[in-house]
C-alpha cells in the first residue's frame, strides 16, 4: 500500500511539474527551449542555440510565464529585428489580459557571433517588422475605447518612436483620430479629427 501511494505521488508530481524541449529553427540556427510547467503556468527556463548542430550558446531568460494551454508556436519568433540581414529572436515575456503582448528580445552580434539581450526593444508590444521601410510597427490597445499603432525606426541600433496613430471614442461616443509625430525629440500632436 505504501509503495503504491509513493508511486502515485511521484507520478502526480511529475505530471504537475513537467518539462519539455520545444524546437524552432531557420536555415542558420536551431533553438531548443526548455519549457517547465507547474499546475497552471509555464516558463521558458533555458534557450540553447545550435549552429550546424553544434551548441554555440546557452541563454537563461529572465522571468517569463504563460498559461499551460498557450500554443508553443506563438511563444517564440525568429526574424531579423534590426534590419541587418541577420537572424534575431524574441520570446513572449508574459500573456497579458489585453492584446499588448510584451516580448524579451535578443539581437545577433556578428562580431562575437552571439545573441545579446536587448532591453531597448522591450517597450515594443506585438511588433511587426516592415523591411521595406525599415520600421517597426507596434499595435496596442488602451482599455475599451482607444487603440493605436506606434512606429519605430532604428537610430544607432536603438528603436526610437517616430510616429503614433490613435483611434478612439470620447465620452460623447464620437470617434477621434490623432496623429502624433516626433519633432525635435518630442512627441507632438500634428493632426486631430473628431467625427
Amino acid at each position: 500500500m505504501k509503495k503504491t501511494l509513493l508511486i502515485l505521488i511521484i507520478l502526480l508530481s511529475f505530471e504537475l511539474y513537467s518539462q519539455e524541449i520545444i524546437k524552432f529553427s531557420n536555415a542558420e540556427f536551431e533553438f531548443c527551449l526548455t519549457k517547465k510547467c507547474g499546475e497552471t503556468d509555464c516558463e521558458i527556463t533555458k534557450i540553447e542555440v545550435l549552429k550546424n548542430g553544434i551548441l554555440t550558446q546557452t541563454i537563461k531568460p529572465s522571468e517569463n510565464y504563460f498559461s499551460k494551454t498557450f500554443p508553443n508556436d506563438q511563444l517564440f519568433a525568429i526574424e531579423d529585428m534590426n534590419f541587418d540581414g541577420k537572424t534575431d529572436f524574441r520570446l513572449m515575456e508574459f500573456l497579458p489580459a489585453g492584446p499588448n503582448v510584451p516580448f524579451l528580445f535578443w539581437i545577433y552580434n556578428p562580431t562575437n557571433e552571439l545573441f545579446e539581450k536587448n532591453t531597448e526593444y522591450g517597450e515594443i508590444t506585438s511588433p511587426e517588422f516592415d523591411y521595406k521601410k525599415k520600421q517597426i510597427n507596434s499595435t496596442w490597445r488602451n482599455g475599451c475605447c482607444e487603440h493605436g499603432r506606434d512606429v519605430y525606426e532604428l537610430k544607432n541600433g536603438i528603436p526610437k518612436l517616430t510616429e503614433r496613430f490613435v483611434i478612439g471614442h470620447n465620452s460623447e461616443d464620437k470617434e477621434y483620430n490623432k496623429h502624433w509625430k516626433v519633432e525635435n525629440g518630442e512627441l507632438k500632436l500634428i493632426k486631430k479629427k473628431v467625427e
